[in-house]
């Protein structure tokens, strides 16, 4: 871990690893979005055809369609904020090294 001052400190192996296990979180969300994905290819037509396929197309695909989007959107953004957060360690470590080094004799 690198004190990047007295009320910062970062380790960037950390967050590849635990803490807040960025990566265990994102391959969990991508995980429910690609069973969701299944289930939803799997119950297609489940409803059968006539008024009882329209009846149950009308109240079953907004909620299919708003949490795949969910979800797509979720697996979007913690795989960005995962990277970012990560570079901005390393950027943070870096710079405390370069301080390091500059300063010692």
């Amino acid at each position: 871990m690198v004190a990047v001052s007295e009320r910062l400190a970062v380790d960037p192996d950390a967050l590849r690893q635990g803490g807040v296990n960025i990566r265990g979180t994102v391959d969990l969300a991508v995980s429910i979005c690609n069973q969701l994905f299944a289930a939803a290819e799997e119950n297609r037509g489940a409803g059968g055809t006539g008024e009882m396929g329209e009846k149950f197309d009308a109240g079953y695909r907004p909620g299919e369609e708003h949490a795949l989007k969910f979800l797509r959107l979720m697996q979007k953004t913690l795989g960005e904020t995962g990277t970012r957060t990560v570079k901005t360690a390393r950027v943070f470590t870096d710079a405390s090294d370069d301080a390091d080094a500059a300063v010692r004799p």
